[in-house]
């Protein structure tokens, strides 16, 4: 049976290691090309594929930072039980 920890630990660093891919790809966007943000990030018209880049930029950062308590909270969690 696999234990829940070693599996949320790995969830949580993948959404975390990934949001922050997407975040930092915002950020090259803002700064190369500011005028690119308001636009959707794709051309598909439906949601959530028409959402516009700083908006993902956002969500992705938010991810980013929940991702990095929960993995956080789950490194603490294994090492103290580890004692």
């Amino acid at each position: 049976m696999i234990r829940r920890h070693p599996v949320t630990r790995a969830a949580a660093l993948t959404v975390f290691l990934f949001s922050l891919l997407v975040w930092v790809y915002v950020v090259v966007i803002q700064i190369t090309h500011p005028q690119w943000l308001p636009l959707p990030m794709s051309h598909v018209t439906f949601f959530p594929f028409n959402w516009r880049l700083d908006e993902i930029g956002m969500t992705a950062f938010a991810f980013a930072a929940v991702a990095f308590l929960i993995w956080q909270i789950e490194l603490n969690t294994t090492s103290e039980n580890q004692r």
